[in-house]
């Protein structure tokens, strides 16, 4: 019925795998790059003006989410003719937006010098 159905399980699964393991190698070169060091910015009062953006701006993402992920309505008319490409799509968007967290995790941790940022950031991933 759905001929499509295998490689979109696969491929799904791959993406997963990829994304689940991202935000520990982050973490490994956050830690080899700063090592108890100083980080890369050379004044350390943008940070917490950046690590209240990042919050507020991962926030955002964890609203979108949230909404691609419970809306009935987006994608409804996708969901009659190709029920598992829809959840596919929905599915790997959260998957992606979950990534970003990690990612301003390795940006705060790189710029500080403080790994503390990255474990929070991964955590939320």
């Amino acid at each position: 019925m759905f001929p499509n159905k295998a490689k979109m399980v696969r491929s799904a699964n791959f993406l997963f795998v990829i994304l689940a393991v991202a935000p520990g190698l982050y973490l490994v070169t956050a830690l080899l790059v700063t090592d108890g060091k100083q980080g890369l910015a050379r004044d350390s009062t943008i940070i917490p003006f950046l690590f209240l953006g990042l919050a507020l701006f991962s926030l955002a993402n964890i609203g979108v989410t949230i909404l691609f992920q419970t809306s009935t309505k987006l994608m409804s008319e996708r969901a009659r003719y190709d029920p598992i490409g829809r959840a596919y799509l929905i599915a790997s968007l959260g998957a992606v937006l979950s990534e970003a967290h990690a990612i301003y995790g390795l940006v705060l941790t790189l710029l500080s010098g403080s790994i503390f940022y990255g474990i929070g950031f991964t955590i939320i991933a």
